[in-house]
């Protein structure tokens, strides 16, 4: 590929858009295990980018917990891993 060809940015397909919110989440594979630390980067309806410590060890389904109460926790899908990020696919 030479420099003079352009570059194709992606196209994203969400039919709901991400919003960016950049605050603590916390994760779980079961309710009363201890919980690890993750920041939610953005938001859609149906999912989120999460920031967190070592992605490969996150599980490929679990619990996110928006505040540190039990109503706020959600189900979710690991959608894809890159560097320090995960994206998740809510189920409930």
């Amino acid at each position: 590929m030479s420099d003079s060809e352009p570059v194709q940015e992606a196209k994203d397909e969400r039919v709901d858009p991400r919003k960016t919110v950049r605050r603590c989440g916390w994760l779980s594979r079961t309710r009363g295990e201890q919980l690890q630390e993750c920041i939610v980067l953005d938001e859609s309806k149906k999912g989120a980018r999460l920031a967190v410590d070592g992605p490969s060890e996150i599980p490929d389904h679990f619990y996110i917990y928006m505040t540190l109460e039990s109503t706020s926790r959600r189900q979710c899908r690991v959608a894809w891993r890159s560097g320090k990020h995960i994206g998740v696919e809510y189920l409930d």
